[in-house]
């Protein structure tokens, strides 16, 4: 069968008539011709549009007034790719989430049939803004402005009960159900500026770190997998004390403490995706809400270094309460200069825990910062910041759990100094398997006639060696260097 643009007699009919129409107003007198214009031009299309015997039902991928994407769009793209895709004469061919395989999928702008109890629909993918009408009736399940990709259902009027109530739905239902029955690859998402508004982009997140080789004292790493935990399964309880299903995080600590590798952690034993907020990307308060709305749930929305971001929110609010006593902060002769980030304090805080916290559920909201108390107070409360993580400098617990990651080792005869130095000196956790990691890659040409085992315990003895040269010059230096004013 035939698309139904070649059985559509109609489709030019209401321009065609509007046309001799207008020409034909043209000749009439002036006192009549306006009215009678616009009565036709109004109507005529209306008429052609009555006749037209097909109906087309659109699923755009982006939804402006629900804020977030149409996820009925996944469902229908995962639901044509497995069933239409065979008779499709384009495809888009897209790196697997294996890295090996390509995945497959329809391409813009082409159109495949599928039949359902007698009845036959045709589905078009176009990349193309809703500037296209079809002259009949169109249902449309989420309105849309000027998204660009969208699907298109045409179908006969006569078939509309049988698309609309079990057809459609159907195919909702299989394409949800493809969806969850693939391998779920987590991502790392950030938000850019490609034109004049934020969006989210994202890249596979592929981080190994777990909290068994994260370099933490064991009590301290328990407390906080026993709250993730209790998170994890709390959706009965938040639910029953009436509070939005989330939990809020500051790790605060000096540079080089693993606050990014305990981000990473915790991603990990959630198994939740991770939003990587750059809030110098957001233009306003109210871009800020659309990303935040347009966030998923079982997620962790992260802000690093809040202190320096801070004072910037700390000026816009500034620059705001300057506003409404009547001044003014922008050029006067430039009255559309972007002065860059307008989000104020109080914006991001109304979507940490305000009323807009509560859309979606199962998240996850991260701070970090290098000087909690730089703070604003109103950001590290309980009940906004849950559970504050202080991320210190190495101390024995943290070692040895490097130590067996790097060296493979748990015993061995310098730990007792090496417990004594870490306890004399400020080292990060980076700077110790900085120390660490070199040295355990080394090989020797001449080791070719020893055993595994022997190689490793040469290495770890070189490794830790040098670490207690290290330990020791930061404990000199610590001695003789002259007071430091600490800022």
């Amino acid at each position: 069968m035939a698309a139904p643009a070649g059985k559509w007699p109609w489709v030019g009919v209401g321009t065609a008539m509007t046309v001799v129409t207008v020409w034909s107003c043209s000749k009439l007198p002036d006192y009549i011709h306006d009215e009678l214009r616009h009565f036709i031009t109004k109507w005529t299309p209306l008429v052609a549009a009555y006749f037209n015997p097909y109906v087309q039902v659109t699923i755009s991928e982006q939804s402006d007034e629900q804020f977030r994407r149409n996820e009925l769009f996944d469902d229908i793209s995962a639901y044509l790719t497995d069933k239409c895709a065979g008779g499709a004469r384009r495809l888009k061919a897209e790196l697997g989430k294996d890295g090996k395989l390509p995945e497959i999928t329809l391409d813009d702008d082409v159109h495949v049939t599928d039949d359902h109890q007698g009845a036959r629909v045709w589905w078009y993918a176009s990349n193309k803004g809703p500037s296209y009408r079809s002259p009949g009736p169109v249902v449309s399940l989420f309105p849309y402005d000027t998204e660009p990709r969208l699907f298109r259902a045409v179908f006969h009027k006569r078939h509309r009960r049988v698309m609309l109530d079990d057809y459609l739905p159907g195919a909702l239902e299989k394409g949800r159900g493809l969806i969850a029955t693939m391998a779920r690859e987590r991502r790392l998402f950030t938000n850019h500026r490609p034109g004049n508004r934020s969006t989210w982009c994202h890249v596979p997140f592929e981080h190994p770190a777990t909290f068994d080789k994260l370099a933490m004292d064991p009590d301290h790493k328990k407390e906080i997998t026993d709250d993730l935990e209790a998170f994890m399964d709390g959706k009965q309880y938040y639910s029953d004390v009436g509070k939005a299903w989330k939990r809020g995080y500051l790790l605060h600590g000096p540079p080089g403490t693993g606050k990014s590798t305990l981000i990473s952690a915790m991603a990990n034993k959630l198994k939740y995706d991770v939003y990587d907020l750059d809030l110098t990307s957001v233009k306003n308060n109210a871009e800020l809400r659309k990303l935040f709305i347009e966030t998923k749930g079982k997620s962790i929305i992260v802000i690093e270094d809040i202190d320096a971001i801070e004072v910037d929110l700390a000026g816009n609010r500034k620059v705001a309460d300057k506003k409404g006593a009547g001044g003014s902060c922008c050029d006067p002769l430039d009255p559309n200069k972007d002065d860059g980030s307008k989000v104020t304090l109080s914006g991001l805080l109304s979507f940490v825990d305000g009323l807009w916290s509560a859309s979606g559920g199962e998240r996850v909201i991260i701070f970090t910062t290098n000087r909690v108390d730089m703070l604003d107070p109103a950001l590290t409360r309980r009940g906004r910041m849950d559970m504050h993580i202080e991320m210190s400098y190495c101390r024995f617990g943290a070692f040895k759990v490097l130590a067996k990651n790097y060296l493979k080792v748990e015993d061995h005869d310098l730990f007792d100094e090496i417990r004594q130095l870490l306890d004399d000196t400020d080292t990060s956790p980076a700077d110790v398997a900085h120390n660490l990691m070199p040295k355990c890659k080394k090989r020797r040409r001449d080791d070719s006639d020893r055993s595994s085992s022997d190689v490793a315990r040469m290495d770890a003895d070189t490794s830790l060696a040098g670490l207690v040269e290290t330990l020791k010059k930061a404990r000199r230096e610590s001695v003789t260097a002259p007071a430091a004013v600490k800022l």
